[in-house]
């Protein structure tokens, strides 16, 4: 049975990384509305470390949390100011009450959705911060997710994928209101463009852990795959071959309840 690790050691993180970090540096300037420096941060999901980075850069201690050998060993040298640790955002192995904040850059939203808030939760001292990013179900990563799911599973399409219902406003405020008050969600947009359709399929080839591995999974499927990727590319770009496109994010904020 494959593991969350197998996953995103599949291919090369750095192009997908290389995309994300506008709201590494996004979550890490958002931080500074809800405490103040020098604070201790525990970061889920670390990856490369772009947003581990943009933290220690305002002063703060920060905590790197990526079960990923693979992309860990990057992060480390890219910020190795921080203390990284081979943990899942729902058994971080951290004190209680021992963080200031929790942040994350799309690694929260795939932790289980019972355990990972009650974790991030236990962790916080009370009042603490917990600044997360996930997909919403808006732009063009969640029309591919659905292409992607019907090519593999036909009639899938239909049902939200449980990291991606994040992005839901109520179903993030039902996951975390048990333990955190003041639930700020903030629908936000990201640029997702590629210079070709041959850009868009050697990022989903050899740059995207996720649909590598997804593709070295499907089976009899993986054709089907590889084609409504691409078709999908094809639908969104111009006529000189461009995809010039955006996709939608939530930014969620909140406080752990006293």
């Amino acid at each position: 049975m494959s593991t969350p690790t197998d996953i995103w050691s599949a291919s090369d993180y750095a192009p997908t990384a290389a995309r994300l970090q506008p709201v590494s540096t996004l979550v890490a300037s958002e931080l500074a509305q809800f405490v103040e420096t020098p604070a201790t941060v525990a970061d889920i999901g670390s990856g490369h470390g772009e947003g581990v980075a943009a933290l220690l850069a305002r002063g703060h201690t920060v905590i790197a949390l990526e079960p990923t050998a693979r992309i860990r060993e990057v992060g480390q040298q890219h910020a190795p100011e921080a203390t990284w640790i081979d943990a899942f955002g729902e058994a971080t192995g951290l004190e209680k009450g021992s963080v200031d904040a929790v942040t994350s850059t799309f690694g929260a939203m795939f932790c289980d959705a019972a355990k990972g808030p009650a974790e991030w939760a236990r962790i916080l001292r009370p009042g603490g911060t917990l600044l997360m990013t996930a997909w919403n179900l808006k732009g063009f990563l969640a029309t591919m997710t659905d292409a992607m799911n019907e090519a593999i599973a036909p009639g899938s399409s239909a049902q939200t994928p449980p990291h991606i219902a994040w992005g839901v406003d109520e179903v993030a405020r039902e996951r975390l209101s048990q333990w955190f008050s003041d639930i700020a969600i903030e629908h936000r947009e990201l640029d997702w463009s590629f210079e070709s359709i041959e850009q868009g399929m050697q990022l989903y080839r050899g740059g995207s852990p996720t649909h590598a591995w997804m593709a070295d999974h499907a089976g009899p499927r993986q054709e089907a795959l590889w084609a409504a990727l691409r078709d999908h590319l094809e639908a969104h770009a111009d006529a000189s071959g461009r995809i010039s496109s955006t996709t939608g994010y939530v930014l969620i904020s909140a406080r752990r309840r006293d």
